[in-house]
């Protein structure tokens, strides 16, 4: 057929069509032949030789204009189709338009399947750590795991360097061997925190430090196996930089690890003192009433030297290491800010004490339990605030911060749901609140029914425990 002799082009000009071709771009450019004569195709005959050319034969080559760039791709000449057209200008704007509306919508959806697995991992973490917990306890007459007592742990010489109860809890839940002894013993071996050797303790008296194999933390006898990404040292040296509040004595217990949530933030422990009472003295109101719960240092009255000067459930320097931390978790937050002014931890010092020991002793108890004032006859005849806890919610707990990275953050939904506060100098739970609104109507369920709910549950922060 006469059309057989044009082909597709090969050999032509690299640089594309001649600037006086340009207002005809979008024509075939072919070659014919018996000639080579190049030509677009608007005519049916070679100007040169006189070859009959049939359109629709043959696969052609054009150039394709793109603003001052020229790009080649093979068409179907015109009158035979389009198989295997390139993409235009306008075709490629919209499938990039495309791809970014599917990415937008993707987005979130996959964020949260991340956010959701981050989550099921720190619950899987937290509930074989408890689990752990209760293993020691059942083979240490109903202990709980932490080397040093939770009197000394929390006592306010903590403060000054920083030790928390994770820590403590993981000198015994590592294994048997990782306590080597105490520092006052002559026959330890020297602090070499190259080999991992250390001295750690609570306080700057050498009686109450020992030393540490770290290599042998997971070891022989452990309970409790940390994932070597999970359980790390942080950064631990008294600066504005610090992720754990703090100085120690001997600067080789900085080296002490941690165990991180899924997050990359320290969990904390809450380990109930067994050497406070059971039941609580209820006289003397709120300010008598929940420092027997929860306190700020097992060593002084708080919040005020009137109020209950006894041991406490649980302290608030024991966990001070993070509590204070002026650079917290993998997003560096200062844990010591103000509600007033922000997003904060109501368990954090820019909240007065006597309203961090509410809201602490609020959250640890058991919302399933209460006692009331001697003064109310009954639950019917109560405000919220003469509605007191009675029993802790564990005796062994773990608690993680959550997706925010701030424990009990005074900008989650539990916070504005049910917290107390003026906005500028009160802020916190009480628990009360388990069992009334703050205008003293009680919670019904969907049948009508009394209920009661749980302060802790709105927060996006974890908590498991022993009972």
């Amino acid at each position: 057929m006469a059309g057989d002799n044009w082909d597709l082009g090969e050999g032509l000009d690299p640089e594309g069509p001649s600037g006086a071709d340009l207002d005809r771009f979008g024509d075939e450019l072919m070659r014919c032949k018996r000639c080579g004569a190049q030509m677009y195709d608007q005519a049916s005959v070679c100007p040169e030789c006189g070859e009959i050319v049939e359109e629709g034969e043959k696969t052609l080559s054009v150039w394709v204009i793109l603003g001052m760039r020229s790009d080649r791709v093979d068409v179907m000449s015109r009158g035979s189709g389009r198989d295997g057209a390139g993409f235009s200008l306008v075709e490629m704007l919209l499938v990039i338009a495309v791809i970014a509306v599917l990415i937008a919508m993707l987005m979130p959806a996959l964020s949260g399947a991340r956010q959701t697995a981050i989550r099921v991992k720190t619950q899987s973490m937290m509930a074989d750590l408890s689990n752990a917990a209760q293993r020691f306890g059942n083979d240490n007459n109903g202990r709980n795991p932490g080397y040093f007592s939770e009197t000394l742990m929390g006592h306010s010489d903590n403060n000054a360097i920083g030790m928390s109860a994770m820590e403590n809890a993981m000198l015994e839940l590592g294994g048997t061997r990782a306590v080597l002894g105490s520092a006052m013993d002559d026959n330890m071996p020297s602090v070499n925190p190259e080999a991992g050797i250390i001295q750690i303790g609570p306080s700057a008296d050498e009686e109450n430090q020992v030393i540490v194999n770290l290599n042998l933390i997971g070891a022989e006898g452990a309970y409790y196996v940390p994932e070597e990404q999970f359980f790390r040292p942080l950064i631990h040296d008294g600066t504005a930089n610090a992720q754990q509040n703090g100085d120690p004595s001997d600067i080789s217990q900085r080296l002490m690890p941690d165990l991180l949530d899924a997050w990359g933030n320290p969990m904390l422990v809450w380990s109930q003192d067994p050497g406070a009472p059971s039941s609580l003295v209820l006289s003397g109101g709120a300010d008598e009433i929940y420092p027997q719960i929860a306190r700020v240092s097992s060593d002084n009255p708080s919040p005020n030297p009137t109020d209950f000067t006894g041991p406490a459930w649980f302290y608030l320097e024991s966990n001070s290491a993070f509590l204070e931390a002026q650079a917290f978790g993998s997003a560096g937050i200062n844990m010591s800010g103000d509600p007033a002014v922000g997003s904060a931890s109501a368990l954090g010092t820019g909240v007065a004490d006597g309203d961090r020991i509410r809201t602490l002793a609020s959250v640890l108890a058991s919302s399933n339990s209460y006692q009331l004032d001697p003064t109310v006859d009954g639950l019917a005849d109560a405000n919220f605030d003469e509605i007191f806890p009675s029993r802790a919610r564990g005796r062994f707990l773990v608690h993680s911060a959550g997706t925010d990275g701030i424990y009990l953050n005074t900008s989650d939904p539990g916070w504005a749901e049910n917290s107390i506060t003026n906005g500028t100098s009160v802020f916190y739970l009480d628990f009360g609140n388990s069992y009334m609104d703050q205008n003293n109507a009680r919670y019904t369920d969907s049948n009508g029914a009394f209920t009661n709910i749980d302060l802790f549950e709105p927060f996006d922060d974890l908590m498991f425990g022993t009972k």
